[in-house]
């Protein structure tokens, strides 16, 4: 019962585990054009009020439709790039923790201590302390420190890829936004093209055809500030957006060298080979079904160590009757001493003396086969301790 509880927490901890898309670096879609949309009327409109009369409000305002989108476009980038540097801000904060505390150990994977450090990692909101509950969640599922690692190097992957692809779209925006800049041109060289035209069909004089020509250069050069345009905003949001996915690239590093450092090397190393829980099943119904129940000895335990008795208290009887009738035999020889002569009781204490030597012989003999039966008389006693020691044997 208290392994199907552990193994119930277990499982419950395990699932705690978050971010299971590795997508804790990228940012909201919507949240980036609603921004982004903000950004590009605050600047509509502060144009307006301060530099409608200026280079850069005839710029944005009078240059054709594609300078909203070119704006726009710029928007969303930098909000994008904003975002994310905001974001990475943070997770660079989470580095200077220690998120696995040097008094946890890590010899039980399941661990009361262990469980608890990996269910307060994932309430963290950063990435550092989602990986390394992930690692610590692998590991007290399997037990095994090849497991994590091999979990440890797929989070890297995976998330190296989410970045790699996190940066495709805006990277995108900003190649497009130079060929707005373009388009606007040529839509701007088209329409004086056109223009020029309708007008040289009307026009009759050297004057006014000279007149037509300054209109249509200077229309050129006005259809050109859309690619001035384009391409000065091009550049502007490719460096920030460089070099922030430059700057992650570095975080995932430092994550990477946390984990491989820090707490890989902590983890216990279990053999592959065995399985310690089925191996203590099969040793547990081994003993049930092979050794008999230690209740089941208890008679037969009682009728040898009766019969044991019996047969000690025969040969200590017999033994008895022995120095019974040597001691009788002894006391007859003690009366007849008064009347016999000087050898006479010289042989006699030989003949005295060698029966000693043999009374002690039977009783040193006694002696020797009471021990070999003492040990067995206390086994018997105490039946279910030898029943537990034959199995430990066993």
């Amino acid at each position: 019962m208290r392994m199907k509880t552990t193994t119930k927490e277990t499982n419950q901890y395990l699932l705690l585990s978050g971010d299971a898309e590795r997508k804790k670096l990228e940012v909201n879609f919507w949240l980036v054009s609603v921004i982004a949309l903000l950004l590009f009327i605050a600047i509509y409109t502060l144009t307006l009020l301060f530099l409608r009369q200026t280079f850069i409000g005839v710029l944005l305002y009078e240059r054709g439709f594609t300078q909203f989108l070119v704006i726009y476009l710029a928007c969303f980038v930098v909000s994008l790039t904003t975002l994310k540097l905001i974001k990475l801000q943070q997770e660079a904060l989470a580095l200077r923790r220690s998120w696995v505390p040097q008094t946890v150990t890590f010899d039980n994977p399941r661990s009361r201590d262990l469980l608890t450090l990996q269910n307060n990692l994932t309430k963290h909101n950063q990435l550092l302390p989602i990986r390394c509950s992930r690692i610590l969640g692998a590991y007290i599922q399997s037990g095994s420190r090849k497991i994590a690692s091999e979990l440890a190097l797929d989070d890297s992957t995976f998330y190296l890829s989410a970045s790699e692809s996190s940066y495709s779209f805006p990277r995108v925006l900003v190649w497009a936004i130079p060929l707005l800049g373009f388009i606007g041109t040529v839509i701007g060289i088209s329409q004086a093209v056109n223009g020029f035209s309708s007008f040289l069909e009307q026009a009759g004089e050297i004057e006014q055809i000279k007149e037509g020509i300054g209109t249509v250069t200077s229309g050129l050069a006005v259809a050109f500030d859309t690619t001035l345009l384009a391409l000065l905003l091009s550049v502007l949001v490719m460096i920030p957006l460089v070099l922030v996915e430059r700057m992650e690239s570095r975080l995932l590093l430092r994550i990477d060298i946390y984990v491989n450092d820090l707490v890989l090397p902590r983890l216990k190393e279990r053999s592959e080979n065995l399985d310690y829980d089925g191996i203590n099943q099969s040793i547990r119904k081994a003993f049930q079904d092979y050794l008999p129940n230690p209740e089941a000895l208890i008679e037969p335990a009682q009728i040898y160590a009766k019969q044991a008795a019996e047969t000690f208290s025969h040969s200590f009887i017999s033994e008895i009757e022995k120095l019974q009738q040597l001691s009788g035999h002894l006391i007859e020889q003690i009366e007849k001493i008064n009347n016999m002569s000087i050898e006479e009781k010289s042989k006699f204490l030989e003949t005295l003396d060698q029966q000693l030597n043999v009374n002690r012989e039977l009783s040193q003999s006694m002696i020797t086969e009471i021990k070999h039966i003492q040990p067995i008389l206390e086994k018997l006693s105490k039946p279910r301790l030898i029943t537990f020691t034959d199995s430990e044997e066993l």
